[in-house]
């Protein structure tokens, strides 16, 4: 027997076993809300799926609600937020960046996983409308794409030696409406809404106020 073979595994310390469990109840319920939806799903379900039992999942979630939000937050807003770094990171000017951000928005909305994510969102809004404590619960996602938003504007502006004309967050609220208005369109009209008017649109309303010759 080799020594690699013989060699024990490394033991997980108690935070590492914890972060492996939350992780694996975060990837079953995205298989069970794919499977399901919002309202279907189940914490047994969820529970079965990762392999654990429901103490297992009430010790890391307290409910259906929080695992749904935690899986927005890991699967949505950590894509935003490398999205939102790579996005500085391009060659070009600022009004370039934001062109080619508004490009990758619409691919999110293009790919499966952003698709079946987007239902899932529309979902998670209806429940929201009629309970105020769900709301409260999306409110946080809601927050930390905006602060996230915000910020980068306020360096892209910065960078590009402008004053924005209005404050950041404003701007930050404005991007995620027309993101969002976009995909509910192109969602129920997709013949009249293409997805292929984030750039434009961005551009015409985003983009050009970082352009110093439109004073």
């Amino acid at each position: 027997m080799t020594p690699a073979k013989t060699r024990r595994r490394k033991r997980l310390t108690r935070a590492e076993q914890k972060a492996q469990t939350r992780e694996r109840l975060l990837e079953a319920g995205e298989t069970v809300f794919l499977r399901r939806g919002l309202e279907g799903a189940s914490t047994e379900e969820i529970s079965a799926e990762a392999g654990y039992t429901r103490g297992a999942f009430y010790s890391n979630f307290k409910s259906k609600d929080e695992l749904f939000i935690a899986l927005l937050h890991s699967r949505v807003y950590d894509r935003f937020a490398e999205l939102a770094k790579e996005s500085a990171q391009q060659p070009g000017t600022p009004r370039e960046q934001i062109r080619w951000g508004a490009e990758r928005l619409a691919k999110m909305q293009r790919e499966e996983e952003g698709s079946w994510l987007f239902r899932l969102w529309l979902e998670c809004l209806t429940r929201a409308a009629r309970d105020e404590a769900f709301r409260e619960l999306v409110a946080t996602f809601w927050s930390g794409n905006r602060a996230l938003v915000a910020g980068q504007i306020g360096t892209t502006f910065k960078q590009a030696g402008r004053k924005p004309p209005v404050p950041p967050d404003q701007i930050a609220t404005a991007m995620v409406a027309l993101d969002v208005g976009l995909a509910v369109q192109h969602l129920v009209d997709p013949d009249a809404v293409s997805l292929d008017l984030y750039v434009p649109l961005f551009d015409l309303l985003f983009g050009r106020l970082l352009d110093a010759s439109d004073d």
